[in-house]
């Protein structure tokens, strides 16, 4: 599979890297690994994402070169790759309206629950990261992994790992995490750099969620819910709510985590995560349209907060009960 995409890009020039919307560190992170390796083919490459990258990647080497959508698809444009984007709708309503209908779409993700959207389909489901299949795929194809693109790969390895906490982490992925770090990765500056810092507007909102959270059903399940108006009110973004499930999936007893966001626009964000491999939230997600990973999942709906909120903790609710 390996040689039939990069022969496929090897047949092009002019060629667009894509991501999911609400980028995470796998996003960027194989977005610039990407895009840095075609350029080093000599290709003629633009990335872009319908959101802007996150503060805390922004330090990684190309990452202003991830540009805000074009009104239209450039004429240019031969080839579309999407990468870590398990399905068409999450790159977002501009971006999936812009390329939709585009005739060359190859598709590089790794999440199990992918709808094998492209023309050529690389999706190894259930793998650490997506950033894990491009170095395999890049090595394969014997690129060369600058420092640039290792640290690309290793942020998005490393994020998409909880780093390396998850059970995606196998005797495989430390190897090619310790094979970046040969390459030219500074461990501890870009871990300091990911983990270690945080705006001021992110630790408001941490403290927000440890004072409003709920946990129930004998401590297995913790929940949060963020209505419409309250990140005004905080002062805080749409970055600053992205990781917040992680905060109270931390309590020791909880088995599932979930964090409810009203976006104002008529749609519900759900942010699930399981500390219990015999409960796979990706299944709970699919029953609301979501999707994901078995211990981390999201989903997006229309609907009104409290009935939206009320459907989805129930189904969770009869999961724990069922185990």
């Amino acid at each position: 599979m390996y040689d039939r995409i990069l022969s496929q890009i090897s047949s092009y020039h002019h060629i667009g890297v894509i991501s999911h919307f609400r980028p995470d560190g796998d996003a960027i992170g194989s977005t610039l690994a990407l895009g840095l390796a075609l350029q080093d083919m000599g290709k003629a490459v633009t990335m872009w994402n319908e959101d802007e990258v996150p503060a805390r990647y922004a330090f990684l080497e190309g990452a202003e070169m991830i540009r805000p959508l074009p009104e239209a698809v450039p004429a240019e444009l031969e080839l579309l790759i999407c990468v870590d984007t398990g399905d068409w709708k999450r790159l977002g309503d501009r971006a999936g309206e812009l390329f939709a209908g585009f005739p060359r779409i190859i598709n590089i993700d790794h999440h199990g629950t992918n709808s094998r959207y492209g023309h050529e389909n690389l999706v190894e489901g259930g793998s650490a990261a997506c950033g894990y299949v491009l170095y395999k795929m890049l090595r394969h194809g014997g690129c060369v992994i600058t420092p640039a693109i290792a640290n690309a790969l290793y942020a998005a390895i490393s994020t998409d790992t909880g780093s390396f906490q998850y059970a995606s982490t196998t005797p495989e992925v430390m190897q090619a995490a310790g094979e970046l770090l040969a390459a030219g990765v500074d461990v501890g500056d870009i871990n300091r750099r990911i983990y270690q810092e945080i705006p001021l507007s992110t630790l408001l909102v941490n403290r927000e969620v440890l004072n409003h959270m709920v946990v129930e059903c004998n401590g297995e399940l913790s929940h949060y819910t963020m209505p419409a108006g309250r990140k005004a009110e905080l002062g805080i973004g749409p970055e600053d709510t992205k990781d917040l499930v992680d905060i109270i999936r931390t309590v020791q007893g909880v088995r599932v985590s979930i964090i409810f966001e009203d976006l104002e626009d008529g749609r519900i964000r759900m942010s699930l995560r399981s500390k219990d491999p015999h409960i796979s939230v990706s299944d709970i997600a699919a029953q609301f349209g979501g999707g994901g990973h078995a211990m981390a999942a999201g989903i997006r709906m229309k609907g009104e907060l409290e009935n939206v909120r009320a459907r989805v903790l129930e189904a969770i609710r009869e999961r724990l009960k069922a185990e």
